[in-house]
């Protein structure tokens, strides 16, 4: 099964988050090569770990944790706009997930519970 990982699973892995990271870690090893994640995420990541000074290739680390970037597109954007469940950058994430039919989404965020997917954390 695919699942669509939110981009704090990918920032709790890259900083070590004591908390959160193990169990992140596990998530992604478990769904390794089968997760998908919107262009959206990559920009996300660059923003917050410009923060902590991380000098990381975000193409690289992508591909390292067996994450499948896809496009962000207007049918996505148009779909995000028509959520009000969600604020509009999980509602991209959402509308992605939608496009392209992943029902399961790896993610602390409990925001998603709002919406008619399958949350794991």
């Amino acid at each position: 099964m695919r699942a669509y990982v939110d981009v704090n699973v990918i920032y709790y892995i890259l900083t070590a988050n004591e908390e959160f990271g193990p169990r992140a870690k596990e998530l992604v090893e478990e769904y390794y090569g089968r997760m998908i994640t919107s262009a959206l995420t990559a920009w996300q990541l660059y923003v917050l770990l410009r923060r902590t000074g991380a000098k990381l290739r975000i193409s690289q680390v992508l591909e390292d944790l067996g994450v499948k970037v896809v496009a962000l597109t207007p049918e996505i954007l148009k779909i995000a706009e028509e959520c009000k469940k969600l604020d509009f950058d999980d509602a991209i994430h959402y509308a992605t997930m939608k496009a392209h039919g992943i029902k399961v989404i790896l993610s602390n965020d409990g925001d998603f519970d709002r919406v008619n997917i399958k949350r794991v954390f």
